[in-house]
């Protein structure tokens, strides 16, 4: 990971922030993004509507956004416009970094931990809330210890898939690139919790620290705090972090409530329907208890969309519940910035509304830098507005945040397909695939990419292992493939399916867009196309950015769709 010195200033880009004499200066993400730019392209000078396009695309912003992002920055660098050592105005053309700027690549120093994944107590005796107080552990350590800022601390959507694995401890923190994690186990004797804890480097395995602790289970949200917090502490204090300061109870829910969110979140991370239905399950009785909890809200909004961008529910009442459910949100608690984070997804793959979705992402990243989720959320909205290398910087700072995310990894080979990059698209569907074989996401995604590649045996062999699992999704992804390999026979007869599914409304239209696709029935196509405009299927979000319909791009028909939906 790159990073830069120049004076007594570092950008740590693995960290991603800015230091001076070894103490963080605090930085806006959009002031931060603007001294990366500027430092990667430092011999150049960059037009003020090249950064505008650069740090808000597809916004309709006036330079004076751009402007206040400057001065915010000289101020972090403590210049001024009229006084500049290092933000140069270069008048009438724009800005350019001067100085001298020593670029290296950022490892860690020696007995100097920058990373750590906190991962899931496990319970050693069998009663459900002591299951869940594990997870509420490691919940509370990981907002604390992320509060301070002193290392890149694997966020809960990153540890939650590893809370019942078997897989040893140092293989789950490689899989997470860390190089220190932190384990535990909890269990109940009587009217006694006994928790133990241990930090380990990763690789090597070294005990750093170790810890165990007795306590009573009247209150088990108030010794789940108590818990966190000395376990926070002590691993701050042993690896030199700032101590953590704010109460770690989150947005003060009770102990039932919180429980049902972290169950929720454990079922929303596996990405298949039925996972999604039981979260929401679980948050409508987090908010029947609690109206005011603002994070069941917004992970209700994420369920949601889940189930409409798995086609297991029609668009029009996704959208209707989830944005109903991050509006809800963000009421409740401007400063949660899963409340944004939510509500740009639904602007993005449901209302079609580029400018809003940016919006809502910049602040829910303004409000949580590190958030994995809302990086890679404005990594599609960025790429599907036609923004593909800030697309792909967005989602590589997500990758940091969450490396072992399945769909951020998988969504990167997307990035490279929707930009004709098949060879490095095939390798990240791949490596995806390594991780988790079942991923029917990335088999998806590999299968469309080897079909470019002229592989179209192998493109069929995938997306039919992939259509086991992607539900109404794979009838017409399948059919198309078929159809684009010569086997219309055999995708013929999966239109006819679609078709008389359609007949009682079960169908996406959009599965009959790819149908006719693979069949090259153009004419057909742009048929499904407008009752797939109609429907609001999800995936119209792509025509602007996706292979599939290039052969329609010359067709005036496609191109007035394109306008109509704002993606011309």
């Amino acid at each position: 990971m790159k990073s830069y010195v120049f004076g007594r200033f570092m950008v740590e880009g693995r960290l991603q922030r800015l230091v001076h004499d070894g103490r963080i200066v605090p930085l806006k993400p959009k002031a931060y993004d603007l001294l990366c730019v500027l430092l990667a392209r430092r011999d150049q000078v960059l037009g003020k509507d090249e950064l505008l396009d650069w740090l808000w695309p597809r916004q309709d912003v006036g330079e004076a956004n751009l402007t206040q992002t400057v001065y915010e920055l000289r101020q972090a660098l403590g210049e001024s416009a009229s006084e500049p050592r290092w933000i140069e105005t270069v008048p009438r053309r724009g800005y350019r970094f001067k100085g001298s700027v020593l670029e290296r690549t950022q490892k860690p120093a020696p007995g100097a931990p920058d990373s750590l994944a906190v991962l899931p107590f496990r319970p050693l005796t069998s009663q459900p809330e002591i299951r869940e107080l594990g997870l509420g552990i490691a919940d509370a350590i990981i907002l604390s210890l992320s509060a301070t800022r002193r290392a890149v601390v694997r966020p809960l959507s990153a540890v939650l898939p590893y809370a019942n694995s078997e897989q040893d401890t140092l293989a789950i923190g490689r899989l997470l690139d860390v190089d220190t994690v932190l384990e535990g186990t909890v269990q109940q004797f009587g009217n006694r919790l006994r928790v133990s804890s241990r930090l380990l480097t990763c690789p090597a395995g070294e005990d750093l620290w170790s810890s165990t602790r007795e306590t009573g289970v009247d209150d088990l949200f108030a010794t789940q705090d108590v818990i966190a917090r000395q376990a926070a502490d002590a691993v701050a204090g042993h690896l030199e972090y700032e101590r953590p300061g704010p109460p770690l109870s989150p947005h003060g829910a009770n102990h039932d409530v919180h429980a049902l969110y972290l169950k929720a979140r454990f079922c929303w991370q596996r990405w298949v329907p039925e996972a999604s239905r039981q979260a929401l399950e679980y948050l409508d009785e987090a908010v029947a208890l609690d109206p005011a909890h603002a994070p069941s809200h917004a992970w209700r909004a994420a369920a949601w969309s889940t189930l409409g961008i798995l086609g297991a529910e029609a668009p029009r009442i996704v959208a209707e519940n989830a944005r109903a459910a991050a509006r809800q949100a963000v009421e409740l608690d401007p400063s949660l910035s899963e409340g944004h984070e939510m509500l740009g997804a639904v602007q993005l793959f449901f209302d079609w509304d580029l400018n809003a979705a940016a919006r809502s992402l910049d602040l829910a990243i303004e409000l949580n830098p590190s958030s994995a989720n809302a990086r890679h959320l404005r990594a599609l909205a960025l790429a599907v507005g036609g923004s593909d290398p800030a697309a792909l910087a967005e989602m590589v700072r997500a990758l940091r945040a969450d490396p072992s995310s399945l769909i951020a990894n998988s969504d990167v080979g997307m990035l490279h397909y929707w930009g004709r990059r098949y060879a490095e698209a095939k390798h990240w569907f791949e490596t995806t695939l390594e991780q988790d074989p079942g991923f029917a996401h990335a088999r998806s995604g590999l299968a469309f990419t080897l079909l470019e590649l002229g592989e179209a045996d192998g493109a069929v062999e995938e997306m039919t292992r992939a259509a086991e699992h992607r539900g109404r999704m794979g009838t017409g992804e399948l059919a198309h493939v078929l159809g684009r390999a010569g086997r219309r026979d055999e995708a013929g007869a999966l239109v006819q399916k679609l078709l008389e599914s359609n007949e009682t409304g079960a169908v996406d239209p959009y599965q009959l867009v790819l149908a006719f696709l693979g069949l090259a029935d153009y004419g057909r196509t742009i048929e499904w196309l407008g009752r797939a405009v109609d429907y609001r299927s999800r995936d119209l979000v792509l025509l602007g950015v996706s292979p599939i319909v290039d052969p329609l791009r010359e067709d005036a028909r496609f191109q007035n769709i394109l306008q109509k939906l704002g993606l011309a």
